[in-house]
């Protein structure tokens, strides 16, 4: 008696059935056969890198120091009208 062992991945129906299609040169046997199964492993290491960088992370600035800060040499509306009339 040879023993072989076979991986086949496979997925499973909507009702839980699972078809095993055993490859060609294994016809007119009796076979014992073993069925172990496993899930693939959830990767929760993208789910920890981004615990970490969230911790790693700067507080968000507080940019109202700036307001006001910057002076125009023209008024914003006015620059405005001037850029649309040059589309016409």
């Amino acid at each position: 008696m040879s023993k072989q062992e076979i991986n086949i991945r496979t997925h499973t129906d909507a009702d839980g059935t699972v078809n095993l299609d055993l490859p060609l040169g294994i016809v007119d046997q009796d076979i014992d056969l073993t069925v172990s199964y496993s899930t693939p492993a959830k990767n929760n290491q993208t789910d920890q890198e981004l615990a970490e960088i969230i911790a790693q992370a700067k507080p968000a600035s507080d940019l109202s120091e700036y307001c006001g800060a910057i002076e125009l040499p023209v008024e914003p509306l006015e620059f405005q009208q001037s850029i649309r009339n040059e589309w016409q």
